[in-house]
């Protein structure tokens, strides 16, 4: 039978060492850090990593071409593309779909910005950025660094993005796109 001192000293100081221990585990890494380096095939044709961008500011969106909500969104994010690439801001979508439909729909809608296709990683993709209900649309504002700054699930309108991007950028309006 352990004496009662020992058995208080355990009570106090076994938790702390518990603590102790977990500090010392190693952290899991920020998942951004996996998702913004997951090579993703374009409709380019060439594979792409999100982090190929880095140093940009970057709007990487999750969508589908058969997405409602996602098709209506697309105006807003072509508009703060044209408006914003001076500023090193790039946006990115990240099409749930196939590589015909995609390149399809992106010829009809006048897409100017890349389009990667996660097709059956998205999403994983989606959740290792933070969308656990797997909600489409969905929109990251990622710095320059590969920092998650904003997630927004559904559509996207222009107050939000512009907003977004004033605050990351310190610009109230991008210069006059040439």
């Amino acid at each position: 039978m352990r004496d009662s001192s020992t058995q208080s000293l355990c009570r106090r100081f076994l938790p702390l060492g518990m603590v102790g221990l977990l500090l010392a585990l190693p952290v899991r890494a920020e998942p951004a850090a996996a998702f913004l380096e997951t090579p993703l095939p374009g409709i380019d044709k060439q594979t792409h990593r999100l982090d190929d961008w880095r140093g940009k500011l970057r709007v990487v969106n999750f969508w589908a071409t058969w997405c409602q909500p996602c098709r209506s969104e697309i105006p807003v994010l072509r508009g703060a593309h044209r408006e914003w690439r001076r500023q090193g801001v790039k946006i990115i979508g990240v099409a749930l779909d196939n590589a015909d439909d995609v390149r399809e729909f992106a010829r009809q809608a006048g897409i100017a910005y890349p389009l990667l296709l996660a097709e059956e990683q998205g999403p994983a993709l989606m959740q290792d950025s933070g969308n656990r209900s797997g909600a489409l649309p969905f929109t990251l504002l990622v710095d320059a660094q590969g920092r998650i700054l904003q997630r927004h699930a559904g559509p996207i309108d222009e107050r939000r993005l512009k907003q977004w991007l004033q605050e990351a950028t310190g610009k109230k309006k991008p210069a006059a796109p040439v």
